[in-house]
């Protein structure tokens, strides 16, 4: 890529379109779930039931990591973008004939399926027509956009719920539509001559030999995300059965994370965080620990959005810098593999999570299993002040 006004104008409009697509494609999800969680304990009465939802959608992120991966060292992964849109689109599309459970568990297989691919081809895009020095700035820019299509999607799916459930499945089909326009595909610079000089066993060993040095970062992120999926699992119940709260108050918590996170991705970029500071983020870490704590022990809905949107504050804080090395640091040929074996471990405890959470809550009630969310934050983050640090060392060696 030459460095002419010219071109980075035009990869410039590059991100922003497909990262358009990108947050169309996060809101409609993100409205689907805030809508079917609230509708499945509301017509079931089972927080089993709903968490399911949550389960299937990170066990599909899960599975299909690999194959994903492969597919993005292999072709060009503006295509691959266009294609999650169509994905998106029909497992929206066969809500159009049901609503009944294998139908919404099913959409969510396929319309989740869309969705990984679109997360995971857009980061390989940024790393592909970005030059390294706009990688922070490309990161804080999708962190936030990724915030505002939570934001949003949230809006959506809360106020279906109380005013227009009957038209959501059309709300949801037109934003997927929309996705499916910004997505169009361009040629693309391919890295598989560089690929072929070795064999399989050669382009795996270099993966594994990448992934051994960052092995320690991967172990803390999987058990941190591992216990972080309650809060996901236990929103809605908390507020329909614990809180009993009415469906405004449950929009307004899921919407305090989104918020939050909007408010801290400035703060992230600004003098004080731009440059490297390890040990500050490991202790950042230590702060959810209370705030889970007061989560399950409060019983007032507007004190546990104030919590959520503190969550949601500290969030960008720790991981626009993290992704940001990550990305500097995995080499072009291997981007896809090692994206794919990070996002299963970063995420790999959050399916078997769900479903252990959801299952928690036939033999203890919810704020009982948050309690020990909270505590068991505190032996990560002392993990984290060891590791964080070693994974900041590294990245700037290899970059």
């Amino acid at each position: 890529m030459d460095g002419s006004s010219q071109e980075n104008g035009r990869l410039t409009l590059l991100f922003y379109r497909f990262i358009g697509s990108k947050a169309l494609t996060s809101t409609s999800i993100t409205a689907f779930i805030i809508f079917y969680m609230w509708i499945v304990v509301s017509r079931y009465h089972s927080v089993f039931l709903a968490g399911l939802i949550i389960t299937i959608y990170l066990a599909v992120e899960l599975a299909l990591a690999i194959p994903i991966g492969h597919l993005i060292d292999r072709f060009n992964n503006t295509r691959l973008n266009l294609l999650s849109s169509v994905l998106v689109l029909g497992g929206f599309g066969l809500l159009l004939f049901n609503d009944n459970l294998p139908f919404i568990y099913s959409a969510t297989v396929i319309s989740v399926l869309g969705q990984a691919l679109k997360i995971d081809s857009f980061s390989a895009i940024i790393k592909k027509h970005l030059p390294e020095e706009s990688f922070k700035k490309a990161n804080s820019v999708n962190f936030a956009t990724g915030s505002v299509s939570s934001l949003v999607g949230t809006v959506i799916g809360g106020f279906s719920i109380i005013y227009i459930s009957r038209y959501f499945v059309y709300v949801i089909v037109m934003i997927a539509v929309a996705s499916i326009f910004l997505a169009k595909p361009v040629q693309e610079k391919s890295y598989r001559p560089e690929e072929n000089k070795m064999s399989m066993v050669g382009e795996m060993k270099s993966v594994g030999i990448f992934l051994k040095r960052i092995a320690g970062f991967l172990v803390l992120a999987f058990f941190l995300n591992g216990l972080f999926i309650s809060l996901d699992t236990y929103s809605s119940g908390l507020f329909n059965i614990v809180l009993k709260s009415t469906a405004f108050y449950y929009t307004l918590f899921s919407l305090a994370v989104p918020l939050g996170m909007i408010s801290g991705t400035p703060i992230a970029n600004m003098k004080y965080f731009r440059g490297d500071r390890p040990v500050f983020i490991s202790f950042l870490m230590l702060v959810f620990s209370p705030l889970i704590i007061a989560l399950s022990i409060g019983r007032s809905p507007i004190l546990d959005i104030l919590i959520a949107f503190a969550i949601g504050v500290i969030l960008p804080l720790i991981n626009i810098p993290i992704s940001t090395k990550l990305m500097k640091a995995i080499p072009h040929s291997i981007y896809g593999k090692v994206t794919a074996v990070v996002k299963i471990f970063t995420q790999g405890a959050s399916p078997v999570m769900g479903a252990v959470f959801a299952s928690l809550v036939i033999f203890f009630n919810i704020p009982t299993v948050l309690l020990w969310v909270g505590i068991l934050v505190v032996p990560l983050t002392f993990y984290g002040l060891i590791i964080i640090p070693k994974f900041f060392r590294f990245s700037f060696e290899i970059s």
